[in-house]
């Protein structure tokens, strides 16, 4: 039986295991994910290229922030004392740190909806 969606949301908001709520999805900093959950042995890489979701989820995530924050900065009055250049530079360190800020709960996000939608089991072939 599926838990409710919204307790899937929860746990892939704190990075835990869909099956067992308990173990780390994450092993280190950014993005490195356990090949198994330590706790209940759940595979979190059910084929090759699981992650690419995680991916796209960042990217649609990075760019729904990015950009309406530009067209809003385009609102603001013309910084003159900051170059073209530094601009470019200060949005793609910005762009940057959205993409690290977002990777990890992508990633942890699209676990948790791909378990809720067709569950595994710790133990299971790989696809």
């Amino acid at each position: 039986m599926r838990p409710p969606i919204r307790a899937a949301l929860s746990n892939a908001l704190q990075c835990r295991c869909p099956n067992c709520r308990e173990g780390p999805v994450f092993r280190g900093w950014p993005n490195r994910v356990w090949p198994r959950c330590p706790v209940c042995g759940l595979s979190y890489f059910r084929e090759s290229g699981y992650y690419l979701a995680g991916m796209i989820l960042t990217y649609a995530a990075t760019a729904g922030v990015l950009i309406p924050t530009y067209l809003i900065s385009l609102l603001l009055p013309d910084m003159k004392a900051v170059t073209e250049n530094e601009r470019f530079a200060l949005w793609s360190l910005f762009a940057i740190f959205l993409t690290l800020i977002f990777v990890r709960p992508a990633y942890s996000l699209w676990l948790s909806l791909d378990f809720w939608i067709d569950p595994w089991h710790p133990g299971e072939q790989q696809r």
